[in-house]
Parts: C-alpha cells; sequence; structure tokens
C-alpha cells in the first residue's frame, strides 16, 4: 500500500524513537526501516509496497523495471481522479458477482481462493477498484477515437506482402508407366524399361504430351497429366524429391512410386500470396493495436512530463 508522505515520515520518526530509546520492541530483533524508492507528487512508493508487487507479478524480476511500472499506474490513477473517474461500491460487487459466476464459484469458495493468494476480500475489491479505474482511464485517453480504415490496411499490406506468402508451389506434369497391384517382378521390370525408353525418346526431342497421351498408365493422362500445382511437404514424396531440383522445363524420372515408374516435367513454380480480404481482419487488428500501443506511450509520457517523480532506487 503506498502511505502518503506524512504518514511515511511518522513511519520513520517511529522507528527511530524505539532504536534510541531501547523499547521492548527494538529489543527482540534488529529494527528495519522502511525507505522510500520513489516519489510521485504529493505520494511515496516504499521498499516493501515494490516487494509486495515483485511476490505478485513474478513475469518481473527487475526492482527497476517494477518500480517503473508503479510509478506509471500511480500517475494514471491521479490522473483518474483529477478527471472524476470513479468505481462505486455497487459497481465493484456487480463485478465481483460476474466473477464468481463465469468461474461457478459460491461467496465462500470465492474467499477462499482469494485466500490462497494472501489476500482478503477488502484487498481484492481494492484492487479491483483499481483496475476497473484504470480501464476507464485508457478507454477515455486511449482507446477512444482510434480506428484503422481500409486504405491503411491495403497500404501495409502491400508493403509487407511477403509476410503473407504461403509454402511454394511447383506444377508437375507426369507420364507413369504402371505396375498394377500385387505386380510380378516380370511385370515391374517391363513398366520399369518402358519408362526407361519413354525417358530416352523425351531426350531425344519427342513431344512429351504426346507421349503422355498415347503411353501414360494414369487416369491424369486425360489432363495431359497435369497435376496442378503441388505445395511443397504436400506431394507423393518420391515426386517432391525428384521435383525439387528441377526449373520449369526440367524432366527427372523415371521415379518409382506405389503405382509404377513416373517421368516428370516440371512446368512452373510459384510462392502464391494469401489474398488481401483474407488478411484484411489481422492487419487492421494489429495496426490498431500498434496504434494504442504509441498513443498509451504517449500518455504515459504526459503524464511523466507534468508530474514530480523521484525515482530513489
Amino acid at each position: 500500500m503506498i502511505r502518503t508522505r506524512t504518514a511515511a515520515l511518522f513511519l520513520f520518526a517511529a522507528c527511530a524513537f524505539c532504536a534510541i530509546t531501547g523499547s521492548s520492541d527494538a529489543a527482540t530483533g534488529p529494527v528495519v526501516v522502511d525507505r522510500v524508492v520513489a516519489v510521485v507528487n504529493d505520494d511515496i512508493i516504499t521498499m516493501s509496497d515494490l516487494q509486495r508487487e515483485l511476490k505478485k507479478r513474478t513475469e518481473i524480476i527487475d526492482q527497476r523495471l517494477m518500480l517503473e511500472s508503479m510509478i506509471d499506474r500511480k500517475l494514471q490513477m491521479i490522473a483518474a481522479k483529477r478527471s472524476g473517474i470513479e468505481v462505486t461500491d455497487r459497481e465493484l460487487t456487480e463485478g465481483i458477482d460476474d466473477i464468481m459466476k463465469r468461474n461457478n464459484l459460491a461467496a465462500a469458495q470465492f474467499e477462499l481462493a482469494l485466500a490462497k493468494d494472501g489476500l482478503t476480500l477488502e484487498q481484492y475489491r481494492a484492487e479491483l477498484k483499481e483496475q476497473m479505474m484504470l480501464s476507464r482511464l485508457f478507454n477515455k485517453y486511449v482507446r477512444t477515437g482510434l480506428s484503422v480504415n481500409d486504405a491503411e490496411a491495403r497500404a501495409y499490406y502491400d508493403l509487407n506482402a511477403k509476410q503473407y506468402s504461403l509454402p511454394e508451389e511447383v506444377k508437375v506434369r507426369h507420364l507413369v508407366a504402371a505396375v498394377p497391384e500385387k505386380a510380378s517382378s516380370a511385370q515391374v521390370k517391363a513398366a520399369q524399361e518402358k519408362a526407361a525408353a519413354l525417358m530416352e525418346r523425351i531426350r531425344k526431342g519427342e513431344d512429351f504430351i504426346r507421349l503422355i497421351r498415347e503411353h501414360s498408365g494414369s487416369p491424369t493422362a486425360k489432363q495431359d497429366g497435369d497435376l496442378g500445382f503441388l505445395q511443397r511437404g504436400h506431394a507423393i514424396p518420391e515426386l517432391e524429391e525428384a521435383a525439387k531440383s528441377l526449373k520449369p522445363g526440367e524432366f527427372a524420372g523415371p521415379v518409382r512410386c506405389d503405382d509404377g515408374f513416373h517421368i516428370i516435367r516440371v512446368e512452373d513454380i510459384r510462392t502464391p500470396v494469401q489474398p488481401f480480404e483474407k488478411v484484411k481482419e489481422d492487419i487492421t487488428r494489429m495496426l490498431f493495436e500498434q496504434k494504442m500501443e504509441n498513443t498509451y506511450r504517449a500518455f504515459l509520457q504526459s503524464l511523466r512530463t507534468e508530474s514530480h517523480i523521484e525515482n530513489r532506487l
């Protein structure tokens, strides 16, 4: 809890008096005198305040970072009170009732859960009140009036299109010397020899599509062997391995697959980009969060500029 400057001075005077007079409390052990680690206008933050926050906020272990966070929060509470922002007891009670309802907790269960976290109900009410006041301050001075229009989102998309690239795709055409299920070794050998002979004819310049129409044993022969665009990592592994080093117009094969021996030609390679309409919502949300962050930082800086702050760590 943040004490007033007068209360803190009284505490220090009392501790000093006990140390000098050798009172019974002082005689039981060493006297630890709390000290001021920050002054924010007419209020102070003590080392004990800081230590309590460090215990609650385990994600922050650096004392200086925690103290700066506490100063910012103190400045915002001062601004909230100055702006007439308040939370009534009724609003607090309704808020706690809603929390208990959403977590399916009765009042006794809720207080037990608080106790496990080292909090009384009154302490929790005080913390919740502060959170609600800070939220209303944020909405009033940071969030209100901020927006991102389609033009801003589109401009970001055009400048950062690579961020929305999909995995590379390869367009492949193939000819298959088919191997029947449960084929004999002689059938496998015949299909392999057929594929090798066709590959030799391709190397000599024969038309690949004509050879597909005349000799391919795959149903895709009706589409001139066109497999369309295959996404890297989603094609038949053997074909993908054979195609990965090819440039458009280059051949590979024969490649053994479950259904036979394949001869492939890479027709095209592309890296597609997600259309703007599909990512517009994500971009708009991201830009809005950036605007809020920048506005919030500027708001905090304005509070610091107009306030008296002493960091004594």
